[in-house]
């Protein structure tokens, strides 16, 4: 599992608490799973992105 840092994420901060380093799951978009699968690994870090928080939701 891939994570980067959250620290000014507006979704994921509010996970962790104050003082807490905020890190969150490296999330691919549907039309990229290929071009991660295949890429070099000098291209793997532009993959290492945080997910847009208007595209989070919590179920309960």
């Amino acid at each position: 599992m891939l994570t980067v840092n959250a620290d000014d994420h507006d979704f994921m901060k509010a996970y962790h608490k104050p003082q807490d380093e905020k890190r969150m799951v490296v999330i691919l978009p549907k039309g990229s799973y290929a071009d991660w699968l295949t890429a070099r690994p000098e291209q793997s870090a532009a993959f290492m992105n945080q997910y847009p928080a208007d595209r989070l939701a919590v179920a309960m």
